[in-house]
């Protein structure tokens, strides 16, 4: 599979967020939803197993744009969106939805694949750039370059994968 860029939307009972990442990580978020994860929390914990550092690095960038928030307002992420989109650009920043232009930012494909990981749903919805299964085989992230273990997946039968 192709290591290309993909916004993964991510929306749990209580926020949804955002960020630009590759497929081999979302492959290992699917995975991680093999534990059928409630929150965003839950589902960044399960995938720290498969691939170290994601929720720290994730948990960092959303601090991040949360201290930006709080000390200039919304006009920051709003002008960061504006850009990106002159550019036809991905949006390089993890967010959180704020707002009706974070939800367009969140959920809209523009120069790269989407995938929406909806945890209250149990939904995983990937565009059509992008193959999820129920069940497959994902590599563990590990410090050792050469060879690096495979876990097998299989998603809760509750969980359905549906095309954007």
């Amino acid at each position: 599979m192709e290591n290309t860029l993909v916004r993964i939307t991510i929306t749990d009972h209580d926020q949804t967020v955002s960020f630009l990442s590759n497929r081999e990580t979302l492959l290992r978020l699917v995975a991680g939803c093999s534990v059928n994860p409630a929150s965003l929390e839950e589902l960044l914990i399960a995938t720290d197993i498969y691939q170290r550092g994601t929720a720290a690095t994730l948990m960092a960038d959303l601090m991040e744009f949360d201290k930006a928030l709080r000390m200039k307002g919304a006009d920051f992420i709003h002008a960061a969106i504006a850009q990106a989109r002159t550019r036809e650009e991905p949006l390089a920043l993890a967010f959180q939805v704020i707002d009706d232009i974070t939800t367009e930012e969140a959920f809209t494909m523009r120069g790269c694949d989407l995938v929406v990981i909806d945890l209250a749903q149990q939904v995983i919805q990937p565009s059509a750039g992008i193959v999820i299964t129920s069940e497959g085989e994902i590599n563990v992230d590990t410090d050792k370059k050469l060879i690096k273990p495979t876990v097998t997946y299989i998603l809760p039968q509750e969980w359905t994968v549906q095309a954007l």
